[in-house]
Order: structure tokens, then C-alpha cells, then sequence
């Protein structure tokens, strides 16, 4: 499945030493911010016609999932501007881990 991945909630790699977890609210907001966006970026991509918008959903709720699961205040920072080399490959492998499980790909 191919995902822009160009919205400003994006996944960080972290040391666990200097992670700082997220508060529950802003876990939240990031969870429902990425959900969001994935969806609207996934509808519009012409990649994904044959796919339902439940089949987009779950996908994405998977992937908002394991984002909001994995980012670190730190990696707010880090990643403001433009996305860091290690949230892309992070990114992509949660990608294609939710897309194996939730698509059947």
C-alpha cells in the first residue's frame, strides 16, 4: 500500500533512556490527528480504488495505532520541519506491518 506520510504527526526512533511518553491527552490528539490524516491521504490515493473506505479505516487505525504507541515527546521536536531519515524507515514498517494485517497483503 502506498501512504504519503506528510502530516505533521509523524514517528520518531527514540532512546529509551531520554523517552519521555506522551501525556494520555496529547496521545490522544496524536492518535486522532494521524487516523484523520491517513484516511483523507488514503481515499484520495487512486492506489487504494479497489479498497473500501472500512478496509482504509482499519488500516489506518492500525497504523494511528502503533504511531501514537511509539512516539515520544521528544520526537515532536525532532520532526517539526520535515521528517528525520529513522521516522521514515519507521513509518514504512509500520506501514506495511498494518497493511499485512488489516488488508491481507
Amino acid at each position: 500500500m502506498r501512504s504519503s506520510f506528510t502530516t505533521l504527526f509523524v514517528l520518531a526512533s527514540c532512546t529509551a533512556a531520554l523517552a519521555t511518553p506522551l501525556s494520555p491527552n496529547d496521545k490522544a490528539a496524536l492518535l486522532k490527528g494521524t487516523n484523520d490524516s491517513c484516511l483523507e491521504n488514503q481515499v484520495k490515493d487512486a492506489t487504494n480504488k479497489a479498497m473500501t473506505v472500512g478496509q482504509l479505516q482499519t488500516y489506518c487505525d492500525c497504523y494511528a495505532r502503533a504511531f501514537s504507541d511509539f512516539m515520544q515527546v521528544e520526537d515532536l521536536d525532532k520532526n517539526k520541519e520535515t521528517l528525520t531519515p529513522e521516522t521514515m524507515k519507521k513509518a514504512g514498517e509500520f506501514s506495511q506491518t498494518c497493511a499485512a494485517s488489516t488488508l491481507r497483503k
